[in-house]
């Protein structure tokens, strides 16, 4: 167990990558803390991994509100008596309308929604916890980006931008809190089989994204959360500050 006896906080818990990275989190012996705004999907799935001998505590918030992000962190560290892990797999949901939209069509408002939970979030939450990890000398954040903010693409800019953005709070975090053992990672899925994503797409457009990548296919959610495990584990104690890119092979740096 790549994990056993850390304490983690994962947010975006419900679904999809959240949920696997939960899952993933619970077999390798982590303690969780689950943060959704939906509380009856979390307390399922808290008392589902509660049965692999671990404790799985759910707590409802809405992170895209700066106050709440920072208060469920909190609450957390207290019931949980730390925090060695902060995963921020919450974002702003799939919304074909702005994702097809070009730059010259989009609102400040639809850039503000998505920051809001991507960024703002990830900020506030990894505020909240850095105190204590500072404290203990020791912990891990990872945040997720996303391939479009890696290699630009051609659809969803407030997302690119957004998720960007969290690219760079990534590298400040491991550069400042670096000499506190406490390392940061930029999470960059591709295309993942999610069903906010895939299943909001056409036919003809998740044939085309699959082809993409040199493995033609798309990603599953817990191919994405076996590499959280690995870097939430001491396997990687001496890499910080990178984008770790999930994608079957589409970006190669």
């Amino acid at each position: 167990m790549l994990l056993k006896g850390k304490k983690a906080i994962i947010t975006g818990a419900s679904r999809g990558m959240g949920r696997a990275i939960s899952m993933a989190y619970g077999q390798n012996g982590s303690d969780v803390c689950l943060i959704s705004r939906k509380f009856s999907e979390i307390q399922a799935l808290a008392n589902e991994i509660g049965k692999l001998g671990v404790r799985a505590l759910p707590i409802q918030g809405d992170v895209s509100d700066s106050k709440q992000a920072s208060d469920v962190a909190l609450k957390a560290i207290e019931e949980m008596g730390g925090v060695d892990i902060l995963v921020c797999a919450a974002g702003y949901p799939f919304d074909l309308e702005i994702w097809n939209k070009s730059l010259h069509e989009l609102q400040g408002e639809d850039f503000v929604k998505i920051f809001n939970s991507d960024l703002l979030g990830s900020f506030s939450l990894s505020k909240a916890v850095l105190p204590e990890m500072m404290r203990q000398k020791n912990g891990v954040i990872i945040l997720f980006s996303s391939t479009p903010a890696v290699s630009g693409y051609n659809k969803g800019g407030p997302y690119t931008v957004a998720k960007s953005a969290v690219r760079g709070l990534a590298k400040e975090i491991a550069s400042e809190y670096g000499q506190y053992n406490i390392r940061a990672y930029a999470l960059a899925p591709g295309n993942i089989k999610t069903d906010a994503t895939y299943n909001n797409l056409p036919k003809e457009e998740q044939d085309s994204l699959a082809a993409e990548s040199p493995m033609k296919r798309w990603g599953d959610p817990d191919e994405v959360a076996r590499v959280c495990v690995v870097l939430g584990s001491d396997n990687m104690s001496f890499v910080t500050g990178q984008t770790i890119i999930v994608d079957g092979g589409t970006i190669m740096l």
